[in-house]
């Protein structure tokens, strides 16, 4: 059945909730469902619409190139409504193609819960050498990532525990974002940053890749994090 024409049912709060997050074309559905009954013009003027919807589809599809100017009208909206999928767009773009480079929007993008927002403002972050608790803030992420719990964030499952699953699946798609958004060219250094000093390492085996799965281990979170910038700047053609 054509999703215009879809009996509300009384269920509309779900039925606008699952286009938005689900629909190849959510502005146009939407549109549609307003004019099935006023309920649902109620619902879909709900704020949780534009929080929810499937930014990273719409830029997929091409919207920027097909209509400009409704694609940055909508980036702005939903940016302004919170939502995590535009807040990384527009992160990318303040950060990796801005003249004053800011991590403000990955931070929004990080607290609604998007991880590859999160994986992006978890390595500037700590790239940008602030200072301890803008570390402990990207390490918390990491974790997050990882899907660690309190005994392992803190360290003390021991040495040598700390995965980065989480964060080899983010890395692709993050490096992918980067590129295709600010149109960086491969290779392109990413915006200055403070040096940091040494740090302790148990060496060995700590950070080396194992297995088929290609999995690493690492001996502590700031050995892991660092680990996970180099590669990130690899992935981006950086050496």
């Amino acid at each position: 059945m054509p999703i215009a024409h879809r009996p509300p049912y009384g269920g509309a709060h779900y039925h606008r909730r699952d286009i938005t997050a689900t629909s190849f074309k959510p502005m146009e559905d939407l549109s549609n469902l307003r004019a099935v009954c006023r309920v649902m013009e109620r619902a879909c003027g709900d704020p949780s619409v534009e929080q929810r919807m499937a930014m990273l589809r719409i830029y997929m599809e091409g919207l920027e190139w097909l209509d400009p100017d409704r694609y940055y009208n909508l980036l702005a909206l939903l940016v302004g409504m919170a939502n995590p999928q535009a807040c990384t767009l527009k992160g990318i773009v303040d950060f990796f193609a801005g003249t004053d480079p800011s991590v403000n929007e990955l931070s929004r993008a990080a607290m609604g819960g998007h991880n590859v927002g999160a994986y992006l403002y978890a390595l500037m972050l700590y790239r940008n050498n602030a200072g301890a608790a803008d570390n402990d803030i990207a390490k918390m992420y990491i974790h997050r990532l990882e899907c660690e719990d309190d005994s392992v964030a803190i360290g003390s499952a021991g040495p040598k525990k700390l995965r980065n699953d989480g964060c080899r699946v983010c890395r692709e798609e993050a490096a992918y974002l980067v590129n295709s958004v600010t149109w960086c060219m491969h290779g392109e250094p990413l915006p200055p940053a403070p040096v940091r000093g040494d740090f302790p390492c148990a060496r060995g085996d700590c950070g080396k890749v194992k297995g088929w799965e290609q999995a690493a281990l690492f001996c502590n979170e700031d050995c892991r994090i660092r680990h996970e910038i180099v590669e990130f700047e690899k992935r981006m053609g950086i050496d």
